[in-house]
């Protein structure tokens, strides 16, 4: 279709315009070629061998349009970039591992704190600022107020529970003294407390916790039926057996223990080891007793003599060391396992160390069943047991 811009001249100026034959090959269904010409007019084609007929269309005066492909200049490079990338090749020319290896952004750390920085200030807006104090100032003051109520009502608690505690103990009903004083030290244990009567409080607690769940068969009567399942081999019978049934019972003991150079309170475990025989049988009782490091080798100073006391009162007994530079203690502690030691060829009767606690209170040690005797006179008792009151400050 060459010269298509003539012949359009030609057609709108009046004359005809130049037109080339246009060859043409058609595929008839039969398997053979139709060739013909295209003309300026329609025309209709057949095929010589099966008669098929083919509509031609006329000769197209105008071309189609060819798209031409428009070329992009590069940007013309800046100067400052002229002279940075003849300073790269430079450098590369120089040294070829800088050539290969890419170079590597920097990172402005101070800049991007800055940065950082300058966006969390900028949501502290003033208005946010006294919001945040409005709110923290009435959390302050409820924090405040509901402390104040707690502790008023842990004080009234301490008060209402100890009254009641100290008469159950008169009528003898430990079970619901423990339970009075067991609310009264949990109400100190809220107020923080540690005054005189506060760990009078928790101390009557220990000790009627002790009464109530105290273990109901004697040191002798244990040891003689371990002594009788032992010679019938049933060595684990009697351990299991004593785990499932006395695990966790409370046990008074009175012993001997070498005190520390000066009461501590730093809670430092201390071995403690006594030996009962009886009938042939060894029962050596043990336990890592912490509650020895408050023990005091100096005996408390004389009192002076009471005007007001009757004439007829005994006198007051200090206790002193012995000949092996030990005191006297009496003290609970709950039974934690019972097992036979072969190397010893004897019963090691565990204590639970978390549980011990030195005895106090006179009245409430008759109800264990420890009574005064020929060797631990009532006076003795009472001056031990007032003594080991002032170790861990439960009396004055």
């Amino acid at each position: 279709m060459s010269g298509w811009l003539s012949r359009a001249k030609g057609a709108f100026g009046g004359r005809e315009a130049e037109i080339s034959p246009e060859p043409i090959e058609i595929a008839c269904p039969c398997g053979r070629k139709v060739e013909a010409t295209r003309r300026r007019d329609f025309q209709r084609v057949l095929c010589k061998n099966c008669g098929e007929p083919f509509f031609l269309l006329p000769l197209d005066v105008y071309p189609r349009p060819v798209m031409k492909v428009r070329k992009v200049k590069p940007p013309k490079p800046d100067l400052k970039t002229k002279s940075a990338a003849g300073s790269k090749s430079t450098s590369a020319k120089s040294d070829p591992q800088a050539a290969t290896a890419p170079a590597r952004p920097g990172i402005d750390l101070r800049k991007d704190l800055s940065v950082v920085g300058s966006r969390v200030l900028r949501q502290f807006t003033p208005l946010r600022l006294m919001v945040l104090s409005l709110l923290a100032v009435i959390g302050l003051t409820g924090w405040w107020q509901w402390t104040r109520a707690a502790r008023s009502g842990a004080e009234f608690e301490f008060k209402t529970a100890n009254d009641a505690g100290q008469v159950a103990i008169q009528k003898k009903d430990f079970v619901e003294a423990a339970q009075q004083f067991s609310r009264a030290a949990n109400a100190v244990d809220l107020l923080r407390r540690h005054d005189v009567p506060a760990e009078q409080a928790r101390q009557r607690f220990r000790q009627l916790t002790a009464i109530n769940s105290q273990l109901n068969r004697s040191l002798i009567e244990l040891l003689k039926a371990a002594k009788t399942r032992r010679e019938q081999d049933a060595i684990a019978a009697v351990e299991s057996e004593f785990t499932s049934l006395y695990a966790g019972h409370w046990i008074v003991l009175q012993s001997e223990v070498t005190p520390p150079s000066a009461p501590s309170n730093s809670g430092a475990d201390r071995v403690w080891e006594q030996r009962v025989v009886f009938d042939g049988e060894t029962l050596v009782l043990t336990g890592a007793m912490s509650i020895f490091a408050k023990v005091s080798a100096t005996p408390p100073p004389p009192a002076a003599p009471d005007e007001n006391a009757a004439p007829d009162a005994p006198p007051q007994t200090t206790i002193t060391l012995n000949d092996l530079g030990q005191r006297e203690v009496l003290f609970a502690a709950q039974v934690e396992s019972l097992k036979w030691n072969a190397e010893q060829s004897a019963w090691v009767l565990t204590l639970r160390s978390s549980s011990g606690f030195l005895w106090t209170d006179y009245d409430l040690l008759l109800a264990t069943g420890f009574q005064p005797d020929e060797l631990r006179t009532e006076a003795q008792l009472r001056a031990l047991l007032l003594e080991q009151g002032r170790w861990i400050g439960a009396i004055e």
